[in-house]
Order: C-alpha cells, then sequence, then structure tokens
C-alpha cells in the first residue's frame, strides 16, 4: 500500500472510464490499437481511480511494443510509458518533457530511426492540447522508473 501511495504522489494518477478518454483524444490508429488502449487505461483505472480526485487524461499513442498515455490531475501533469510484454502492458516510466527525447526511446532499444518516428508522432498526437496542458506534461519533472508497474524503483 506505501508503494501504491509513493506512485500516486510521484505520478499524481486517478482515472476516468477509459472510454471517455479515448473518446476525447483518439490515437492515430485507435482501431488498431483498441486493445491495447484499454489495457493501459483499464490497468491506470484499476490502480488509481478515486471519484473524489478524476484524472483527465490525454492523448495516448501505442507503437509496437511501446506506449505512451498523456495525464492530468489536481493542476499537475505528465506522461506514463507504457512496455508490452507476453500481451499485457507494464507501467515502465513516468515523466514529463524528457518522455519526448529520442535518446530515452534509444536506451529502451528503439533504433534512432524508430525512436524519432516515435517521438514525432507522439508529439503530433499531442499538437491540439492547449499551451497550459502542454506546458503540465513537460513540467512533470525527472523521468522516473516504475518497479514492477507500481512505484519508482530505488
Amino acid at each position: 500500500m506505501r508503494a501504491l501511495q509513493y506512485l500516486l504522489l510521484a505520478c499524481g494518477l486517478t482515472l476516468l472510464a477509459p472510454d471517455a478518454a479515448a473518446q476525447q483524444y483518439p490515437t492515430a490508429n485507435q482501431t488498431v490499437a483498441a486493445p491495447g488502449l484499454a489495457q493501459i487505461h483499464g490497468f491506470m483505472q484499476k490502480t488509481w481511480h478515486s471519484a473524489e480526485h478524476p484524472l483527465k487524461l490525454g492523448p495516448t499513442h501505442i507503437s509496437g511494443d511501446f506506449a505512451v498515455a498523456d495525464w492530468w490531475h489536481q493542476g499537475k501533469g505528465g506522461r506514463a510509458v507504457f512496455k508490452r510484454s507476453q500481451q499485457h502492458w507494464q507501467l515502465i516510466l513516468c515523466g514529463g518533457a524528457g518522455i519526448l527525447q529520442s535518446a530515452l526511446w534509444q536506451h529502451l532499444g528503439l533504433t534512432p530511426a524508430a525512436a524519432d518516428d516515435f517521438v514525432r508522432a507522439m508529439r503530433h498526437a499531442e499538437y491540439s492540447l492547449s499551451a497550459p496542458e502542454k506546458a503540465l506534461l513537460d513540467a512533470f519533472g525527472a523521468t522516473i522508473k516504475m518497479h514492477n508497474g507500481h512505484g519508482p524503483q530505488h
């Protein structure tokens, strides 16, 4: 429970229903990504949903075995990075502007070209966001590596 509380402080995540978030900011390949999107949003909802503190979800971009879900909560925001392993999505990072750096994606195993494409697609997915929304996403701070999808790794 303490790990979950720490994660809530670190990521500030609670959720709206996954379908509402998906309709608000659809992905470029929503039909193809729908099962992954449902798993990612479902995981977030099951783990952090609270009626007292709803979360606004933004664009969620899925490409191959990686996904980024944007979120805002109680005046803060950030990006949650997921990796698919054996058909299950696991939260591996939380962060801000650093999530949109090609070097991060190369470190995660993408080729330089694939990393550039992923970042370009995420920036495109976020293009319609307002300046204040984008600023909150970028302001999360350091990228935090998550341990087993539930809390920061020490």
